[in-house]
């Protein structure tokens, strides 16, 4: 299996597919890298990197308090060894989180930025309450009870529920409490002014807790795009995936064109 040496006491588990434009994965807590199997199918025109964040799926815990920055930098240690220069990053729900991070803190490393239930800060009741339920779960130890949870919101199948919980229930209790805890207390609001890369962000419809999440973007970033999939939960990815890639595909598809044109090749 390959993993990226981050120090001595962490390695990252990453599994990349297909060439062309990288884009790398960043999944939520409680979870691993295959919450995106189905975005391997995006490998067919694209350079797809998954791996599994600190103290989840196959990495090691390292030695280290996890937080929102912390990961984001281990990411970037990890596409150092790996000699990607610059990617997409993609981040669901919580991924998206470090996936921001990333970009506000290496920016010509960040070729554009797509966030599937994307948010700048956490605070509205229902997305609060899920998340403090799982984090009550990884305090007491129960990270198999959490990553069941995540596992049967996650499914689209019984195949995937499976695939899902197996990785899930990997996470290191410590470290997924770490990232939850980061993550209630991040807020990016007052710095999404310095995003100049192109954005997207990706909602279901049915998730409406999430949708007043586009403002401070659409405010700050004018150039963010912003898309719903009918029908679609917050769990996107996973449960809509044909949708979600093909929304994908459509963006770094008109990307690739701006950047031809603006290299005089289109």
């Amino acid at each position: 299996m390959p993993y990226a040496k981050i120090d001595d006491s962490l390695s990252l588990y990453y599994h990349i597919k297909g060439k062309g434009l990288p884009i790398v994965f960043i999944h939520p807590f409680v979870m691993g890298h295959n919450v995106f199997m189905h975005q391997e199918a995006l490998s067919s025109r694209y350079r797809t990197i998954f791996f599994d964040l600190a103290g989840h799926g196959r990495s090691s815990r390292g030695n280290k308090p996890v937080s929102i920055a912390g990961l984001a930098a281990d990411l970037k240690k990890m596409l150092d060894e790996l000699g990607i220069e610059k990617v997409v990053l993609c981040g669901y729900s919580y991924g998206g989180l470090v996936a921001q991070e990333f970009a506000l803190k290496y920016p010509e490393r960040s070729e554009a930025l797509i966030l599937s239930g994307g948010f700048s800060k956490i605070d509205t009741i229902i997305p609060k309450i899920i998340i403090k339920l799982v984090q009550l779960m990884v305090k007491f130890g129960q990270v198999p009870l959490a990553a069941s949870w995540q596992a049967k919101f996650h499914k689209c199948g019984l195949q995937d529920e499976k695939k899902i919980f197996e990785l899930a229930q990997r996470s290191d209790a410590e470290r997924s409490y770490e990232y939850i805890k980061s993550g209630l207390q991040y807020d990016s609001s007052s710095e999404l002014h310095k995003l100049d890369m192109p954005i997207l962000l990706i909602y279901g419809s049915l998730a409406k807790p999430m949708h007043r999440y586009r403002i401070p973007f659409q405010k700050k970033a004018p150039q963010t795009q912003v898309v719903y999939i009918k029908n679609g939960t917050h769990q996107l990815p996973p449960r809509s995936y044909q949708e979600f890639n093909a929304i994908i595909d459509t963006f770094l598809r008109a990307l690739n064109d701006h950047q031809k044109k603006d290299a005089g090749l289109g």
